[in-house]
C-alpha cells in the first residue's frame, strides 16, 4: 500500500517509479500523433518479426527456434498449453529478457540494441495489473501519460478519451483499487494505450472475468484492432481467439508447430465433426447412437440433439434411413464447421501433448 505522503505526491506532479508499465518516465522518441504508416513493401506491413529465438533457463529449454510474423493492424493469436512458452515470448518481445539467440524486431527496431524506442511503440498487459489502487481512474491515466513525457493538455485529453471509449465515465472520480475485476481489466488496458503504442500485448486478458464481462472486453480489443493497432494476444480461451484473431500461431513445448489463420486450421480437421438434428417425434441420444454408427457421441439441447460424427457424410445418410424406418420427420439439420478448438486438440495431440508450466 502507499503511504498518504506518496498518494498525494502521484496525485499532483511528481515522478514514482513504482508499478509503472516498461519504458515509461524514459525519455524516447516520439511519434508524431497521427502519423501514418507507408506499407510500400512487405517489411513495413510487419509489426513483429520474429527469427530463430532461442531462450533456456538452465536446463530447460522454454524457446527452441521460434519464428514468425505479426501483420501491422491484425489480430495475431498466439496459443499453447501452459508451459508452451507464450509469457517468456511476450517478455522477451517486450525487452523484459534477454534472447539467448535469434533475432526480435517491434516496428522495425532490434529488441535489443534499441529497447527503449520499441518501449515507447508498445502497450503490456499482463494477468496482474501495475496501477495504483489509491489513485482514482483518470488520475491513473493522467500519471501515466505524464511518464510517458505527455504534456499536461495532450494526457489531460488523452485520459478522458480512453475514460470514454473504455466506458469508464461513471468510474472515473473512483479509486482504482474499488472497481470490479472487469473494470480493472478495461482501465488496465486503457493504461496500456496512454501513448498510442504501435503493438499492444495481451496476456490472458479476460482470465477471471464473467460472461459479460469478457464479451464486453473482446469488443474492446476488436474496437483497438480496428483503429490500427496491432494486438498480440495469448489466451486459453480457443472460441476467443477464433473470434478475435486474424492469424494464429501455436506453440507447444517451445515450438512453432502450426501457423495460419483461423480457417487455415481449422481446414486441418477436415470435414464438418458435429451435426445438430431435430426429429419430430424426438429421438433419445441413446436411440441416435444405436441406429447411427457413425455417431460417436450424443447428447441433448434444448430440443436438438447433438452429435459428434467420424463421417459427416455417413452420419447423414444413417439420420436419414433411421427417420424412414422409424417414421420421423427431420424438422431441422445443422452442420456446424470444425472449430479451433477441435484443431487446437487434433494438433497437440499430433505434437504429443505438453507438460505443464510456468514458461
Amino acid at each position: 500500500m502507499l503511504r498518504k505522503d506518496e498518494v498525494r505526491k502521484a496525485e499532483g506532479t511528481e515522478r514514482q517509479g513504482r508499478g509503472v508499465p516498461a519504458g515509461a518516465g524514459q525519455e524516447v522518441p516520439r511519434r508524431r500523433q497521427g502519423a501514418s504508416v507507408r506499407q510500400e513493401d512487405e517489411e513495413t506491413q510487419v509489426a513483429v518479426r520474429v527469427v530463430g529465438l532461442r531462450k533456456s533457463y538452465g536446463s530447460l529449454t522454454a524457446l527452441d527456434g521460434v519464428s514468425f510474423d505479426v501483420r501491422r493492424g491484425s489480430v495475431f493469436a498466439y496459443l499453447g498449453p501452459n508451459g508452451a512458452g507464450k509469457t517468456t515470448t511476450i517478455n522477451l518481445l517486450a525487452g523484459l529478457l534477454p534472447r539467448d539467440a535469434g533475432e526480435v524486431s517491434v516496428c522495425g527496431l532490434d529488441v535489443a540494441t534499441a529497447p527503449v524506442a520499441v518501449k515507447s511503440r508498445i502497450g503490456v498487459v499482463t494477468e496482474s495489473s501495475n496501477l495504483y489502487p489509491e489513485l482514482r481512474c483518470r488520475r491513473n491515466l493522467e500519471y501515466l501519460g505524464e511518464l510517458y513525457g505527455l504534456c499536461r493538455s495532450e494526457r489531460l485529453c488523452r485520459a478522458g478519451e480512453l475514460i470514454e471509449q473504455f466506458g469508464l465515465a461513471e468510474k472515473a472520480g473512483q479509486p482504482f483499487g474499488s472497481l470490479s475485476r472487469g473494470m480493472k481489466r478495461r482501465l488496465t488496458i486503457a493504461a496500456a494505450l496512454v501513448h498510442r503504442p504501435e503493438v499492444l500485448f495481451l496476456d490472458e486478458p479476460t482470465t477471471g472475468l464473467d460472461v459479460p464481462s469478457a464479451r464486453s472486453l473482446r469488443e474492446l480489443v476488436l474496437r483497438v484492432a480496428r483503429d490500427g493497432t496491432t494486438v498480440f494476444l495469448t489466451t486459453h480461451n480457443l472460441a476467443e481467439a477464433e473470434t478475435l484473431a486474424d492469424d494464429v500461431a501455436i506453440l507447444i513445448r517451445g515450438r512453432i508447430v502450426a501457423r495460419g489463420t483461423v480457417g487455415e486450421l481449422r481446414s486441418r480437421v477436415g470435414e464438418a465433426r458435429s451435426l445438430s438434428v431435430r426429429f419430430l417425434p424426438e429421438v433419445s441420444p441413446e436411440k441416435a447412437k444405436e441406429s447411427c454408427p457413425s455417431v460417436r457421441r450424443a447428447d441433448r439441447v434444448g430440443d436438438m440433439l447433438c452429435l459428434e460424427v467420424g463421417s459427416l457424410h455417413a452420419a447423414i445418410m444413417e439420420l436419414a434411413d433411421c427417420a424412414r424406418r422409424e417414421g420421423l420427420h427431420v424438422e431441422e439439420l445443422i452442420c456446424s464447421p470444425p472449430s479451433l478448438e477441435e484443431a487446437f486438440v487434433d494438433i497437440l495431440g499430433e505434437a504429443g501433448g505438453a507438460e505443464e508450466g510456468e514458461s
